[in-house]
């Protein structure tokens, strides 16, 4: 690790020189000392969190301010449904102040540290990489007077430690509190990277072993390890005094809260927080015990969700799985509920687009109304750079209701979250178009085409009509039939196809599917450690006025790394349909098998059902495609490719 003291020392040295040669050119009119470009943040801050575009010149008073944390943090994709109120955070401060967001997800207060995501790791066989921050750990570009904001608790948290998979790379244990409620702060001590927890060891297998081995062996010779001695306050004490050595300013950050009701009250629990929200209290007793400026972003974001009551606080959640992309909130709405669309279920952890944004404009709005400084000075000096009114706005799902989106948005005493104001479709204006539908008579073969372009526009109002409207459109049903009809008139007029390639698991040649395999024109992607394999599970099937009987199913094991593992790849000549028959592993959970480019961009997904679920996808050009599973177990019983002229 480098010596942070002797960095300082060399900043303030810098910063004598700078001054003098400033003075020398005011002396011969080049140039003002009143502004700089701060080496910390040479780029201007993006709506995203992200940094990009052209300098800005910062006055020394603004500082740059850094995000350590986790998934609930991060900055994600624009098309993405998923985020995190760090990307969010710029659009409630001035562009004068910088966001640095090195959140990612998956960490925690420990294995941040080990990566060297925090500070620099002095080894010389250090050789993990990742992308936040240019791949700079935060030591490299904070700076005396920035600020440090760190969030974690998601994945430190070990109260649920059946979860053992997490325990060598995640989990920090919160020790044993005194009579008074108070846990410890016990250090930790590094251990060689040839060793692995027991509390691992005694439940994985060697080869998650081996895996686990390979991936802490990029820390170095040694890491903190879970059973290194370190409790959770110990960690996050890390943080603020690494900051404090560097001139800067920490902010604890307690973590969001998680959706688990109980007679309308968010509860805590194993994997989540712990009892009493066990992690959440021992960042206030930090705060408290070191004089550090804290943020009660979990109270806040308690009494968002509870407002929101548990008929609407999963709209404030990101959708599973959460690689759903989609233009927000219209996609949103879509997808929400819709399994052909590759829906799964509701994020109990990660919220939505506006649920970030949401939980931004509450730390904006903390950040003004904090009045407990620490004593010995700190405190928030930019509030004069906090916005009441967003630079931009984040527009919430039409699946929120009007008067739920009013009471949160109530909460905030200064921060104006509304900007610009709403609107809204009425009911009429889609009941009556539904009510003219029956004027143009049953669905034909003659006039399907045509209602199939009035339905879809009625559809897209319906779309845009808030939720608390939709009751009011009570002949509903009546354009379902009609899109039904429709549907089945497509279906129907289809023209057969001139060419079929089938892929057939009972076809197999081999159990095992280890390494990358070409069979019936097909690759099948498997690796030693994430393997494919050839079961026996009976199934039939109808398609296309056809029936397909298959004995055996491709078991993909668990979610696909397109490029990597875990997929079954083939080439089309041309536009043409993609229709698989595939199931759940999963008797009681449907999931989701995504559709790939030859980027390895997913571009649909099918639903896999509890039962056999036989679905289709049109491919618009040429080129290679790929199948696998968007999160877990399932097996794959056909691909049937189809051309028609």
């Amino acid at each position: 690790m480098k010596n942070r003291y002797l960095r300082l020392l060399a900043l303030i040295l810098a910063a004598m020189i700078f001054a003098t040669s400033c003075s020398l050119l005011e002396f011969f009119g080049i140039g003002s000392t009143t502004t700089q470009s701060s080496s910390s943040s040479s780029t201007s801050s993006t709506s995203d969190g992200t940094n990009g575009g052209d300098p800005v010149i910062k006055n020394d008073a603004t500082p740059t301010i850094f995000l350590a944390g986790d998934s609930t943090v991060k900055t994600y994709e624009d098309a993405q449904y998923i985020g995190g109120w760090g990307q969010f955070l710029p659009l409630f401060l001035d562009e004068s102040i910088t966001v640095v967001n090195a959140a990612q997800g998956g960490r925690s207060s420990r294995s941040f540290i080990n990566e060297g995501r925090l500070f620099n790791i002095d080894d010389p066989d250090y050789k993990y990489s990742f992308s936040q921050n240019d791949g700079n750990s935060i030591e490299d570009t904070i700076k005396e007077g920035d600020f440090l904001f760190i969030q974690f608790g998601h994945n430190d948290d070990a109260s649920k430690i059946s979860n053992y998979s997490t325990i060598f790379d995640r989990m920090v244990p919160l020790g044993e509190p005194d009579e008074n409620g108070i846990y410890p702060t016990t250090p930790a001590e590094k251990v060689p990277t040839s060793t692995l927890p027991e509390e691992y060891t005694d439940k994985a297998t060697d080869s998650e072993k081996s895996k686990a081995l390979s991936e802490i062996a990029k820390y170095g010779s040694e890491y903190y390890a879970y059973n290194s001695g370190g409790t959770y306050k110990w960690y996050l004490k890390q943080y603020i005094d690494f900051a404090r050595s560097v001139g800067a300013i920490p902010v604890l950050v307690t973590p969001v809260a998680r959706v688990k009701f109980s007679s309308n009250v968010i509860i805590g629990g194993a994997g989540l927080h712990g009892a009493n929200f066990a992690y959440v209290e021992a960042v206030r007793q930090l705060a408290k015990e070191e004089n550090c400026l804290l943020i009660d972003l979990f109270a806040e974001s308690k009494t968002i969700l509870e407002t929101a009551t548990p008929a609407y606080a999963n709209y404030l959640m990101a959708l599973k799985p959460n690689d759903l992309t989609g233009e927000w909130p219209a996609g949103y709405d879509a997808a929400y509920g819709n399994t052909d669309a590759g829906y799964t279920g509701i994020e109990a952890t990660h919220y939505n687009k506006y649920g970030a944004f949401i939980q931004a404009a509450k730390v904006a709005e903390l950040i003004l109304h904090t009045e407990d400084e620490a004593a010995d000075g700190e405190r928030f000096n930019f509030t004069d750079h906090v916005l009441t009114e967003p630079r931009e706005y984040v527009d919430p799902s039409n699946l929120i209701g009007k008067t739920t989106v009013a009471a949160i948005e109530g909460l905030f005493e200064t921060v104006k979250v509304t900007n610009p104001d709403r609107s809204y479709p009425s009911a009429t204006e889609i009941v009556e178009p539904i009510d003219a539908l029956a004027s143009l008579g049953e669905v034909s073969a003659e006039n399907y085409l045509e209602l199939q372009v009035k339905c879809e526009e009625i559809r897209a109002k319906y779309d845009a009509l808030n939720v608390d409207d939709r009751p009011a459109v009570t002949n509903l049903s009546v354009l379902e039939k009609y899109e039904a009809d429709i549907d089945a008139q497509i279906e129907a007029n289809r023209p057969k196809p001139t060419k079929v390639v089938i892929f057939s698991a009972s076809d197999l040649l081999l159990d095992t599917y280890d390494a990358t395999v070409e069979e019936q024109g097909f690759t099948i992607v498997g690796t030693s450690d994430k393997k494919m394999e050839k079961k026996k599970v009976a199934v039939t099937f109808s398609h296309g006025g056809e029936t397909y009987t298959t004995t055996h199913g491709l078991s993909v094991g668990g979610k696909a790394t397109f490029g990597k593992n875990r997929y079954v790849s083939f080439t089309v000549e041309g536009a043409c349909r993609v229709t698989v028959a595939v199931q759940s592993s999963n008797a009681a959970e449907a999931r989701v098998l995504s559709l790939a480019n030859s980027s390895n961009t997913v571009i649909g997904s099918y639903e896999a059902g509890t039962s056999v679920t036989v679905s289709t996808l049109d491919i618009d050009s040429a080129g290679t495609y790929s199948v696998g599973s968007a999160g877990s177990g399932m097996y794959i019983y056909y691909i049937i490719i189809e051309y028609f002229d």
